[in-house]
């Protein structure tokens, strides 16, 4: 049986951000939620929110308490990595997320690469 992998991509916002993150403890954790992603899909995130095509989603970490959000794009099964951040800040990103989806929608952008793409 061959193993389904599935397409994660990091958005330029997030990928500026990681190149920025010292601690060697928060990058394994990414690393490591990437590749759950490519092996389970949408069966490794927590889902959030659900706009037309797009889910929101996290996936939790409890020591250190961060979180990793995830947009999924249900047409093509394609996983963009928007965000990682402090569990304190949960419910705040959360918000600007779903902001974030809901302006794209309302403005008609195509792709999600361009919401995240600053």
């Amino acid at each position: 049986m061959t193993e389904q992998k599935f397409e994660v991509i990091i958005v330029p916002s997030f990928q500026k951000e990681i190149e920025s993150i010292r601690d060697k403890k928060q990058l394994e954790l990414i690393c490591k939620s990437i590749e759950k992603i490519e092996n389970m899909g949408k069966n490794a995130v927590k889902l959030l929110h659900v706009r037309d095509k797009y889910i929101l989603g996290e996936l939790k970490f409890m020591s250190p308490p961060y979180r990793l959000y995830v947009i999924i794009n249900q047409e093509n099964e394609r996983f963009y990595v928007v965000r990682w951040e402090h569990k304190e800040k949960q419910q705040k990103v959360i918000n600007q997320l779903m902001y974030k989806l809901e302006y794209a929608f309302e403005s008609g952008i195509k792709n999600i690469m361009e919401l995240f793409s600053h």
